[in-house]
Parts: structure tokens; sequence; C-alpha cells
């Protein structure tokens, strides 16, 4: 059950929905804000089931109406996934148009979630802040955020916000390395704090290609910028070969932000050999690595963006290659 694991990794997100729930006194906006991990989208369609369920506060998440809300086909529920293109004005003013007609379910709520809320236009923003200064009753809006200085000031204010907490990163690197690698254990701990993503995403085709460009690139780059150029050009994420898109991009991102900020700190409490040594060999070169770690979190903000992947990274190697001598 959904609501119990929420209330054993996020105790105080729980406990506000329960007695929002059971009191009647909800919002007619929420904004759940958090790293990534945090059990915010499932938390998201909890209260959506919450909303329209017979069972009084929480959902009992087993009958048809919880069990169509959790697979999508809830008529009047619209979830609309930010995760890995931006959200367009477009897709707003069809939501608002859709949300003006009768509801199609008997319930008489219509409910909308909005995943990365963060990665709207400016144009789709300010249409939804208009949707927001115009709530009625029978609508509730659910913003996922994961970067709340990305959304307007004026989004945030109109919305109750709920942030998520991430676990100790030491606790949940214990806890996955008995069952995946060293290396994969570590890197996936910083990156999605929560035993259950972590286990999903180190088997997935982006992480797993991430970590071979991670790796083939570091090794390259202790030796030649123009190598680990060539390396991302023809290996990581060739032009004519759309397999691999922004999530794992994002990985590798992610990873390097990492490893730099640990080179900077001379200090880490991984034990996979390859990484240490890795660490090693980086902290003997002249380089800048406050302006690589800049040039690295530019890119994540830009890749949120909808950004031509080779123009991307070909700048962001240049900009690497510029600050390293």
């Amino acid at each position: 059950m959904i609501k119990e694991l929420l209330k054993e990794q996020q105790p105080v997100v729980y406990t506000t929905l329960k007695h929002a729930l059971e009191l009647d006194k909800l919002a007619h906006a929420y904004m759940f804000s958090g790293p990534a991990g945090t059990m915010k989208k499932e938390a998201a369609y909890l209260l959506a089931q919450s909303l329209v369920c017979s069972t009084h506060g929480f959902a009992c998440e087993c009958c048809d109406t919880c069990k169509r809300i959790a697979a999508n086909e809830f008529a009047d529920l619209k979830y609309i996934d930010g995760t890995t293109t931006s959200i367009k004005k477009e897709d707003i003013v069809k939501l608002q148009k859709e949300f003006n007609k009768t509801g199609l379910e008997t319930t008489g709520k219509k409910i909308y979630i909005l995943d990365h809320a963060e990665n709207a236009t400016r144009d789709a923003l300010n249409s939804l802040l208009k949707f927001l200064e115009e709530p009625t009753n029978d609508m509730t809006a659910i913003l996922i955020v994961e970067q709340m200085d990305r959304v307007l000031p004026t989004i945030i204010s109109r919305c109750q916000n709920i942030p998520f907490t991430a676990p100790g990163f030491f606790s949940c690197y214990q806890e996955v390395r008995a069952e995946i690698a060293e290396l994969d254990a570590y890197l996936l701990s910083h990156i999605l704090h929560q035993k259950q993503s972590i286990l999903e995403a180190v088997e997935s085709e982006d992480y797993q290609h991430a970590v071979y460009v991670f790796k083939g690139m570091l090794e390259r780059y202790q030796k030649s910028c123009y190598q680990a150029l060539l390396f991302l050009q023809l290996e990581g994420f060739p032009a004519k070969q759309k397999k691999y898109g922004k999530q794992a991009l994002q990985y590798v991102l992610d990873m390097l932000l990492l490893f730099f900020k640990e080179c900077m700190k001379k200090e880490s409490a991984c034990q996979d050999m390859w990484y240490k040594k890795q660490l090693e060999t980086m902290q003997q070169k002249d380089m800048d690595i406050i302006k690589i770690m800049q040039i690295l979190m530019r890119g994540k903000d830009m890749l949120l963006r909808s950004v031509n992947l080779q123009m991307l990274i070909d700048q962001l190697l240049y900009e690497m290659k510029e600050v390293t001598r």
C-alpha cells in the first residue's frame, strides 16, 4: 500500500495529508516539492485517489475507482508529464478546455497533476497561473516540483507547499549496497535517495549507458579533452542514434557533478577501486574544478529545457576544455 510506504518514508507529508482529508480542509492546489526519489508522484496519485474514493481519509487503493486512477484510466484525472520534455502552453490550454466541460465521472471531482512543473515554458506557467487564480470547488491541482526556484513565485503562493525530504545518503547507501554493485549503489544513492527507485533505475538501459559514458569520459578526459569529446560524439550520444536521450545524459551530469565535488573535497566514501583511482588521478591535474562544476550545473539546467542534445554536449565539452590546462 502506498499510504503505508508514505507513512514510513515521509511521516510529515503523511500526517499533513491525513489531517486535511479527515477534517475536509483541502486546498485547491498543492505543490509537492523535494528531490528525486522521494515519493512525490506516488503521493500525488494517492491524494487523487483519496479525493474520489468512498473511504474516509486516505483512499482504500483497492476499489475500482482507485485502480482506474492508478492506471490513468479515470476520465476526470489529467496527468501532464514534464520529466523528459517541457510542458507547453498548448498543454495547459488543452487542459483548461477539457476541464471547462462537464465532468464525465460521477464523483464530481476534477484533478490534474503536473509532473516536473518547473519544466513548463514561461507561457505555460503564465497560462497555469490564470487557471490557479480562478479555482473551483470541484477542481484540484497537484504540481510535482524538484526545483522550486524555477517556478513563478506567484504560482508558489497559490499552492499549499508540501515538502518531501530525502532520506540520509548514508542509510540509503548502506541499504542498497548489499543488493547491487558498489559503484551503482554509491552513485544512485546520491542521485535518487530512495531504495525502490534505485533498484528500478539500476536495471534501466538509460542508467547502464550513463555509467558506460561516465567511465569512458573520465578515462579519456584525463588524457585529452579532445578524446573525451570524440567519445561522447561517436559512442555516448551520437547524432544519428536516438536511443539514449535526456534521462541518460542527466544521469551522466549528476555523476560528473558528484565526482568533481569529491575531487575538490579530496574525500569520498565510495569503496569502488576504479572510482577511487579516477579521483586520485584527476586531483593531480591542473584544472579549475569550481568552473567545471558550474558548467555541469548550467548543463543540467539547459537539459530541463527543449535543447538539442548534440549541441549541448558539444558546448559542455568545449567549455570544460577551456578551463582544463
